[in-house]
């Protein structure tokens, strides 16, 4: 594959990733568990054409952070696995699951989108993209604010599930979709002037 088809083809994983990750709003398992591992890894394809177009621009911590938002996800796969593993074994109980365990099914994104929104910090310096060099940060941050802030939620309140702060919630999730879209289709766009420079 040529830098500037990894590079469209991220574009598509960001917008394909986006619409994944709205599964879990759904609050069906059935539903949210697979999307949250396609969303996670559809991000990490995202996050290797960002790199690939942007990296060199970016300095060496943004190449990093993008980096480390595509090992993130494979390696989170790797410890969702294990847990299910060690599900099957005994070790990891159901009471411990609804107690507040569970939380760790969704977090492939929220391993992901850090990696975006430190990529995006650099980029607020740096300035590798045309234009819209914010929105990776807004494009990396709200998913991760909301899932570390359910996790701790979660983990202190016995696994109650803090159901007051819905409509945050889904404002921070919309947000999360619209913006990943958008840099998706950025990316999209850029890939023939990637390929007109070369």
């Amino acid at each position: 594959m040529s830098k500037s088809e990894l590079i469209k083809s991220s574009g598509w994983a960001f917008i394909l990733g986006a619409f994944s990750f709205a599964t879990i709003l759904t609050g069906s398992d059935p539903l949210a568990i697979p999307g949250s591992v396609i969303s996670a890894l559809l991000l990490a394809a995202g996050m290797s054409g960002l790199r690939a177009r942007y990296g060199e621009k970016a300095g060496s911590f943004g190449r990093s952070m993008l980096l480390l938002g595509v090992i993130g996800p494979v390696l989170w796969c790797i410890a969702i696995a294990s847990m299910v593993l060690m599900g099957l074994s005994g070790i990891v109980t159901v009471a411990q699951v609804e107690k507040g365990l569970w939380i760790l099914i969704f977090g492939g994104p929220a391993i992901a989108l850090p990696g975006l929104t430190l990529f995006g910090l650099a980029a607020l310096s740096s300035k590798p993209m045309a234009r819209f060099n914010w929105l990776p940060v807004f494009a990396g941050i709200w998913y991760p604010v909301f899932y570390f802030f359910l996790a701790g939620y979660l983990f202190t309140h016995n696994g109650v599930y803090p159901g007051q702060y819905q409509i945050a919630f889904n404002m921070m999730h919309l947000m999360q979709f619209l913006a990943l879209c958008v840099l998706g289709s950025i990316l999209v766009s850029d890939a023939p002037q990637e390929m007109a420079t070369t």
